[in-house]
């Protein structure tokens, strides 16, 4: 059965001013009926329909802004490391193409989980979590080919460093009070700090097992 709403019902229901659904009622942004009388009615599943539809863009949106964030803050790295000296840059020629490829992801993957937890105070235990796991990936990742905890934790802060920049930047269209600001930073580094522990504890579970690995196999010297 359709349920028919008037003005001041549907608008209520959108959360916005009656004069705003009349504006889009008539830019046919909304669908719409006029009674015999002229008065407006409007059908429940049209407006649950354009509930969707604007809860689907907003997502769009928010997507867009960090895609652009991110894009901003590689986009940066690159051209600083280019012009960091070339001990710097040690840790990035290292990698191959496919090796490369997997830090783009890794990063991303980063960066998504970051906003996150940011954005998101209810999910912050289980995207520690998520964060230390992303902190093994990129030991393994490193360990793969050859580079030092040092490098890797260099460039992994390198890489915090810029993103951190990006999100707090006045070019990032975000308007923050100070207490804001440094609720955003602290909130930053309680994350990235958990993934560069899981980091250091992937290196030193390496070391420990190459240790004792080499302890096992050495000789015993009898006296």
């Amino acid at each position: 059965m359709t349920r028919w709403l008037t003005l001041s019902s549907a608008s209520k229901l959108l959360g916005i001013h009656p004069a705003t659904l009349r504006q889009w009622a008539d830019a046919g942004k909304v669908p719409s009926y006029r009674t015999p009388g002229g008065h407006r009615r409007f059908r429940a599943e049209d407006l649950r329909a354009f509930l969707m539809q604007a809860s689907r863009s907003a997502s769009m949106q928010e997507a867009s802004a960090e895609e652009t964030l991110f894009t901003t803050a590689l986009v940066e790295t690159r051209r600083d490391l280019k012009q960091s000296p070339p001990s710097e840059q040690a840790w990035y020629s290292k990698f191959d193409e496919k090796g490369m490829t997997n830090q783009r992801m890794l990063g991303r993957s980063l960066f998504e989980k970051a906003i996150r937890y940011l954005t998101l105070p209810q999910q912050r235990e289980s995207l520690i979590d998520e964060g230390r796991e992303l902190g093994h990936a990129y030991a393994y990742s490193s360990l793969k080919y050859q580079i030092s905890l040092l490098d890797t934790v260099r460039a992994f802060q390198f890489f915090r460093h810029k993103l951190l920049r990006s999100l707090t930047s006045s070019d990032s269209g975000v308007r923050l009070t100070e207490e804001e600001d440094l609720q955003l930073r602290a909130d930053f580094d309680a994350f990235f700090d958990e993934v560069l522990f899981g980091l250091i504890d992937t290196y030193e579970r390496q070391l420990l097992g190459e240790t004792e690995a080499i302890q096992s196999s050495s000789p015993t010297i009898e006296g």
